[in-house]
């Protein structure tokens, strides 16, 4: 390692070097008008202050027209870093608004797409801290046949959620699918939360172990990145398929109550299909069932949908 004389000796004076070493030195590092400089770290590559050494040459300004490139390692890493989640919030907002948009006009509801989106939310985060807890706190890591790295890299999380996200939301609609079938027919949200809970729930169980074993399969792989995405996603579906669908989600669909079914400004309001059916047929209202006259009622309390 050359020392700060010796530096200060190459570039300032390069024409009184006498150490032949010096010299091959100033041949190999400049040419033209670029100059290399060598700067090596005692701390490791991916340490906060071998980080911070290279964010302090970054902004230091060397003079005028000149201009400083940082490369290496550390600095590479950084890099690698920032290019991947300095537009990864903006696709996850692209993401939740169009996921929002188009499952409003599905469920024709205000409140039911923010709590999906939310509830995704939930089971990717769960999945982000299995992920520090095993991968970088090293957590089971004899169990699972790895040696933890002190980190999680980069691109694990970035992957889950594009992985998860889509996943976790066919569950979802799966689920908001029955409840809100069951609610047309009924008219009452309570009923029909547990009447969608029970008739998604074998699918939504089925497809949920479908997953779980294929992720499982693939933490058995040797390189940490692919467990990881394995172990992960396993993780995740299995909360998402337990606690948040089988409890969160109906739990909070009960506290909402009608809310669930809010729309302003939604235009004419409409029968549920069973009711519809019925009027078409021509047949009276006073002559109508009471259990469709008391969704008839509901309905044009303007607690139903609309089109």
């Amino acid at each position: 390692r050359f020392t700060l004389a010796q530096y200060e000796q190459v570039y300032t004076h390069p024409q009184q070097i006498a150490d032949p070493y010096l010299s091959v030195f100033l041949k190999s590092s400049v040419s033209g008008n670029t100059t290399l400089i060598l700067v090596i770290s005692k701390y490791g590559m991916l340490d906060q202050r071998s980080q911070a050494l290279v964010q302090t040459i970054r902004n230091t300004s060397p003079g005028s027209g000149i201009t400083t490139l940082v490369d290496g390692s550390t600095a590479g890493d950084m890099d690698y870093v920032t290019s991947l989640y300095t537009d990864f919030p903006i696709a996850v907002a692209v993401v939740a608004t169009t996921t929002y948009i188009v499952l409003l006009f599905l469920f024709r509801s205000l409140l039911l797409p923010l709590k999906a989106i939310l509830m995704n939310t939930l089971s990717i985060l769960a999945s982000y801290g299995a992920l520090v807890v095993i991968f970088q706190n090293g957590f089971l890591h004899q169990l699972l046949g790895f040696t933890p790295l002190g980190f999680v890299e980069a691109s694990g999380p970035i992957l889950l959620f594009c992985s998860l996200f889509g996943l976790s939301m066919d569950y979802e609609v799966f689920l908001l699918s029955r409840i809100q079938e069951s609610f047309w027919q009924t008219g009452d949200n309570t009923r029909a939360v547990a009447l969608g809970l029970q008739r998604s729930g074998g699918i939504i169980t089925s497809a949920a172990v479908i997953v779980i074993v294929v992720s499982s399969c693939f933490a058995t792989a040797d390189m940490i990145l692919v467990k990881a995405l394995g172990l992960g996603m396993a993780l995740a579906v299995v909360i998402d398929a337990t606690l948040v669908r089988g409890l969160l989600v109906p739990a909070t669909m009960r506290l909402l109550g009608n809310l669930n079914w809010w729309l302003p400004f939604a235009g004419v309001q409409r029968h549920p299909p069973a009711l519809a059916e019925y009027l078409a047929t021509g047949e009276q209202e006073s002559d109508m069932p009471h259990d469709l006259r008391e969704r008839e009622s509901y309905t044009d309390a303007g607690i139903g949908g609309s089109r």
